[in-house]
C-alpha cells in the first residue's frame, strides 16, 4: 500500500489509530506501544533511551489529551504529514501534533512524530 496514492479520508483512517497508539504510549510511557508503527531499523535501545529522556524532560509529551482536532494532511514527495490540535493536561495549552507517515516495504510506518 502506498500512502501517497490514498485520498485524504483514507489517509486519516490509517493515521488516526497510529497516532492514538503513539499518544497513549507516550502518556503511559509505554515504549512498546509508542514505537509499534516505527520502522524496524529505528526501534533500538538508543532510540528508546532518547524518547524516555524526552518524556522526562518535557511533560507536555506525556500529557496530551486523547481527544484531538484534525487540521490538515500535507503530501510531499515521499511522505505524508497529518496535523492535529491537542490540549495538554500539563499546562492547559494547545499544541500541534504532527505525524509523518511513509510507505516502507508496502507497510505504512511512522517515520516521525512531533509536538510543538
Amino acid at each position: 500500500m502506498d500512502i501517497l496514492t490514498k485520498s485524504d479520508d483514507e489517509i486519516l483512517q490509517i493515521a488516526e489509530p497510529i497516532w492514538d497508539d503513539i499518544i497513549q504510549g507516550a502518556n503511559n510511557k509505554d515504549w512498546d506501544l509508542f514505537s509499534k508503527y516505527m520502522p524496524e531499523d529505528e526501534i533500538n535501545s538508543q532510540a528508546k533511551n532518547d524518547v524516555e529522556q524526552q518524556w522526562q524532560q518535557q511533560p507536555v509529551l506525556t500529557s496530551l489529551s486523547t481527544s484531538k482536532e484534525f487540521i490538515a494532511i500535507l503530501k510531499r514527495k515521499n511522505a505524508v504529514t497529518v496535523l492535529w490540535k491537542h490540549l495538554s493536561s500539563a499546562d492547559g495549552g494547545e499544541y500541534l501534533g504532527m505525524l509523518n507517515l511513509q510507505t516502507i516495504n508496502s507497510e505504512v510506518k511512522s517515520v516521525g512524530m512531533f509536538v510543538t
